[in-house]
């Protein structure tokens, strides 16, 4: 093992000066992008989907659904104390809780989106007995490309 002296590298540098930016509790936490919350769901959806019964279906989302719910979701958020990062998400399918998580675990939580997503009825595999739907892939879910999203507060402010 080789010790090598530290000198100071960095031209310029007062030490009677104080850093005075943020420290590492203080720094902002980058707020997460419609495309990252949408990437989110998809985890939370098939990490859901693997621990409950529904690991053997197939389980088909429409392209731009979780975009979306994600969108809606950022704008839901706004006027929030803390913004998108004190959401909690609750994800229900017909009326199961299928996921649940927080945007940002290390921040307080303001207020819960529940997004509520349905089985899809008007698809042709809805026209067939359930015997053969269970006898053909498996049981295959479709999720239609409606949903219903709801914001619950967790606070009252003084003005109320």
């Amino acid at each position: 093992m080789e010790i090598l002296p530290v000198t100071n590298q960095f031209v310029g540098f007062n030490s009677e000066k104080a850093w005075n930016g943020p420290t590492w509790r203080e720094a902002p936490v980058p707020v997460p992008t419609e495309a990252a919350l949408a990437q989110r769901l998809e985890r939370e959806l098939r990490a859901a989907k693997a621990a409950s019964e529904l690991a053997t279906a197939e389980v088909l989302v429409p392209a731009e659904l979780l975009a979306r719910a994600s969108r809606q979701t950022l704008a839901l958020a706004e006027g929030e104390p803390y913004g998108s990062r004190g959401t909690a998400v609750i994800v229900d399918v017909a009326g199961r809780r299928l996921a649940a998580f927080k945007i940002d675990p290390n921040t307080l939580t303001t207020h819960e989106i529940h997004l509520h997503l349905e089985h899809d009825a008007t698809n042709w595999t809805s026209l067939l007995p359930q015997f053969l739907k269970n006898l053909t892939r498996g049981g295959t879910i479709i999720i239609s490309p409606q949903f219903t999203i709801e914001k619950k507060k967790l606070f009252r402010s003084q003005a109320e």
